[in-house]
Order: C-alpha cells, then sequence, then structure tokens
C-alpha cells in the first residue's frame, strides 16, 4: 500500500468515525441509541478488566513456577556437583 492509498484510507476512516460520533453525541436519535448501548459498553469493559486482571495473575504465577523450577534446577546441578560419583567420574 503506497502514502497515497493509507492517506486517503485514513481519512476516510476518519470522516466515517467522526460522522458516527456526531450521530451519537448530536442528534436526539443518537442520544437513545447510545443510552441503549452504553450499559453493554460498561459490561464490555468490565470483562475487559477482569480478564486483564487474570492475565496479570497468570504472569505472576507463570513467573513464580519458573522462578522454583530454575531453583530446583540450580539445587540439583549444584548437588550433582558435590556428589562423589561426578568427582570420580571428572578424575
Amino acid at each position: 500500500m503506497d502514502e497515497r492509498s493509507r492517506v486517503l484510507l485514513s481519512s476516510l476512516l476518519g470522516a466515517a468515525l467522526g460522522g458516527v460520533v456526531g450521530y451519537l453525541y448530536l442528534t436526539d436519535q443518537g442520544r437513545k441509541v447510545r443510552q441503549g448501548i452504553e450499559p453493554t459498553l460498561d459490561a464490555i469493559a468490565g470483562e475487559l478488566q477482569r480478564a486483564r486482571d487474570a492475565g496479570d495473575k497468570v504472569r505472576n504465577v507463570a513467573q513464580e513456577g519458573q522462578r522454583t523450577l530454575n531453583s530446583l534446577i540450580g539445587e540439583d546441578r549444584a548437588s550433582a556437583w558435590h556428589s562423589s560419583d561426578y568427582q570420580q567420574a571428572s578424575s
């Protein structure tokens, strides 16, 4: 897509979005539509926030699991290094 096409597409999208916003905020019928969809939008926003919170919890659990795994692997390597079998094999 060349520069001209992007500018044209951006202009058309901006004009369409401006028309929708103008309709919703400047006309009586648009206000009625907006009042009808606001509870749904609020519910969607609440669900998105809960999904973000759940994602944060999952990320924290995954990080804690990774730290635990690294700790266990590190301990196993340290104990293997000090074991008599490893020392005999390396001699």
